[in-house]
């Protein structure tokens, strides 16, 4: 009986790991989709990253510079209500962090002082882009592996976009959250 039960375990723990292997709910990538990751993921920490309102501030001291600025911006993809994703394209919103501390277990999506705060501070507008300046088009988080409220840091050129946004043209990704 030892020795069936034994064989058993083994069986199921070979079935198992060759389909994780084969890809049963694992990541099946195409070359093209693999080689944008390794161009825009970095897992080395981007250096002096600045939060969205102090990327913001750059723009509203002199708002008649249009010149796209070299920044790196640490903020989390989270729109609110609305979804954070351009659907088949590699852009989202990303949001201000939330303040530090109120407690251990702080909930700032629940938090009335964060809630106002989040309210009034700046969002950017994400982009990944082709050669042609084009917005890639493969749905960022199936490009990158990321989800709503992920922490990232990001470097790019930031510019003034339409109706006061600001819009990131991305180099680089660090993940900081899975």
């Amino acid at each position: 009986m030892y020795l069936s039960r034994r064989l058993l375990g083994c069986l199921f723990f070979g079935f198992g790991f060759g389909f994780g292997i084969i890809g049963c709910g694992g990541a099946t990538d195409d070359p093209a989709t693999r080689s944008l990751r390794e161009k825009y993921v970095t897992v080395d920490r981007l250096a002096d990253p600045i939060s969205l309102s102090d990327a913001a501030s750059l723009f509203e001291t002199n708002p008649e510079d249009k010149e796209p600025k070299s920044l790196v911006i640490v903020g989390r993809i989270y729109a609110g209500d609305l979804d954070p994703w351009e659907r088949g394209k590699a852009s989202f919103v990303l949001s201000e962090l939330p303040a530090e501390g109120h407690g251990a277990g702080h909930d700032a999506d629940n938090c009335p002082f964060c809630k106002r705060r989040a309210a009034k501070a700046p969002t950017v507008i994400v982009k990944f882009v082709d050669d042609k300046s084009e917005t890639l088009s493969i749905d960022a988080r199936k490009l990158f592996g990321i989800e709503t409220g992920q922490v990232v840091r990001i470097s790019g050129k930031m510019v003034a976009g339409e109706l006061n946004s600001l819009v990131l043209i991305a180099d680089k990704m660090q993940i900081v959250t899975r």
